[in-house]
């Protein structure tokens, strides 16, 4: 199966959005691929925390 990305919406207060702004362009990327970049990086950091599981495995489509 072919894994799709998936849109989230966020909102954010002007003063970190135009943060997050300035941020993007001293790394030359866009504000979305930064955002979609800092979560990611949490999200690892999480994992290998042991904050959060991830499960690689796709869910079980059997009844109990």
């Amino acid at each position: 199966m072919i894994e799709m990305p998936k849109r989230i919406s966020i909102s954010l207060p002007d003063p970190y959005y135009e943060k997050l702004e300035q941020w993007a362009e001293l790394d030359d990327r866009t504000v979305a691929g930064l955002a979609s970049y800092i979560l990611q990086r949490a999200i690892d950091d999480a994992e290998r925390e042991g904050r959060i599981v991830i499960n690689k495995e796709p869910p079980s489509t059997e009844s109990k």
